[in-house]
């Protein structure tokens, strides 16, 4: 259901004795007069504005005392548009932040202190859950008769497409070639496409794996000595299996087409010499020997067969039982293993994410857009209300709500949330700051643009292909092939 999440100001006005109260009473037969006029008194619905979506729910928000609080410097009640006092207002749209009560205090304490410090400016803030991306679509319509929003948070994924589209407004051309100065190089490109820069970085995560330190010893293996990359942990998956019992297995590794083949460096389509049509760039040598490589660990049972089909939380029952030795993407499970066992969380060791051929590691991230679609002053008044959430304080107290995410602004890093390494979690912290640099959102590899359903059919293809490689055995080369034919359609 779409809900719609507004900052609900409850007016109140404090007890005074009659004496000396010569200038509310005139207050109130002021309110009297408009309420007679059709404007509705403090604590009824006011008029929705043209951004709201139908079917949606609303807050009733504004007073009839906002005139005397801005007058005397008190914080002034988010209206619902176009409000009383006529404030220039700011749409923005999120996509599951409304239910989980930390993000809500959050935004809601941002717009807030953000009105205060500019009394002509408020933020109408709505909740679409996972509908977000297609109400933005249907707002962008022409035929649509709702606006859309000033300001929208989006992932990598949604943003690069939507970017490609021209839906979003440049960053670089709306606060120039220095606004991303303060971010790390390799976020601010995560939400590149083409020339254009579609978003301001917000939080971000990326991969660490996780070596249950016991079990390693057992192995044999030194646990100052762990493998940088997955050449160096082939020649100990052996060594593993060999050492440990029989019920234990090496790794967990969870395939997934777009971040393996973006790390061994294999593209998964190329465009012509005119710029204009695209083909399928697999099979290709890099992607049939990463499928290969998957197949042939299966099957020597050093990879968990339950790895591509499971959850995290199966992951986590196994690794907490003792019955894996390394987690590939152990991140995820640490805040479960922190509750659950902490003798094993305190013997967890935890290490970079084992790279391929390009050396480059997957990003996921989120980034605060601008509609294109906005007036060029709505779109400044947009960008400096997004100036102001995206501070280093800000994205460091947002980070915190997460315990496994970490901000993307450079003065952010250095703070000992990030930095500490006094236990797994902020060791997973600290080691995904260091390698943030050489991060990239594994979405990049898509063709764009593309419609919401292509977008689906092409990523369909790739996992059905490996999942026939992983659990049916058939030849690497046979499934990229079924896959490239349905990309073949698709781009054609």
């Amino acid at each position: 259901m779409s809900i719609i999440s507004r900052r609900v100001f409850n007016s109140t006005i404090s007890k005074r004795t009659i004496r000396g109260s010569l200038l509310l009473i005139i207050a109130l037969f002021s309110l009297l007069a408009l309420s007679a006029c059709g404007d509705a008194p403090a604590g009824t619905a006011q008029p929705t504005s043209g951004n709201a979506t139908p079917g949606a729910t609303s807050n009733s928000v504004g007073s009839g005392i906002q005139a005397q609080a801005a007058s005397s410097g008190q914080p002034l009640p988010t209206p619902t548009p176009p409000g009383p006092d006529k404030r220039k207002v700011i749409t923005l749209w999120t996509g599951g932040w409304k239910g989980n009560i930390d993000y809500e205090k959050f935004l809601n304490d941002q717009i807030d202190n953000y009105r205060v410090r500019n009394s002509q400016m408020t933020v109408d803030w709505q909740d679409f859950g996972s509908d977000l991306v297609k109400k933005y679509q249907d707002a962008t319509s022409k035929s649509s008769t709702i606006k859309p929003p000033d300001i929208i948070l989006l992932n990598d994924g949604d943003l690069y497409q939507l970017g490609s589209q021209g839906f979003l407004a440049d960053m670089t051309a709306l606060g120039g070639s220095t606004i991303k100065d303060d971010y790390v190089p390799a976020t601010f490109e995560a939400l590149r496409y083409g020339s254009g820069y579609y978003g301001l970085p917000w939080v971000a995560s990326s991969r660490v794996t996780i070596i249950n330190k016991k079990l390693w010893q057992q192995a044999t293996l030194d646990p100052a000595k762990t493998p940088k990359t997955l050449s160096e942990l082939d020649p100990l998956l052996p060594t593993i299996a060999k050492n440990t019992p029989t019920n234990v297995i090496p790794a967990w590794v969870k395939p997934d087409p777009l971040v393996d083949f973006m790390m061994e460096d294999a593209p998964v389509y190329t465009v012509s010499g005119d710029g204009k049509s695209k083909q399928t760039a697999f099979p290709s040598p890099g992607t049939i020997a990463k499928l290969q490589y998957y197949q042939e660990k299966r099957k020597q049972g050093v990879f968990d067969k339950d790895g591509l089909t499971k959850s995290y939380s199966d992951a986590l029952k196994k690794y907490t039982a003792g019955q894996l030795v390394m987690v590939m993407d152990g991140a995820p499970l640490l805040p479960g293993l922190k509750n659950s066992n902490q003798d094993l969380y305190n013997n967890t060791l935890v290490i970079p994410y084992l790279t391929g051929k390009a050396n480059t590691l997957p990003l996921d991230i989120q980034g605060w857009a601008i509609s294109n679609s906005s007036s060029q002053d709505q779109q400044q008044e947009a960008l400096n209300f997004l100036k102001y959430l995206e501070s280093p304080e800000n994205q460091l107290t947002f980070a915190k709500l997460s315990s496994l995410q970490i901000p993307t602004l450079k003065k952010a890093l250095s703070d000992p949330y990030v930095t500490s390494q006094n236990e797994p979690l902020a060791q997973a912290r600290s080691i995904m700051a260091a390698t943030l640099d050489r991060t990239r959102p594994p979405e990049q590899l898509m063709p764009a643009p593309l419609k919401p359903e292509d977008r689906d059919k092409l990523l369909k293809a790739l996992y059905t292909a490996f999942a026939s490689v992983w659990d049916k055995n058939t030849a690497p080369k046979d499934a990229l092939n079924d896959a490239a034919r349905t990309w073949s359609d698709v781009l054609k």
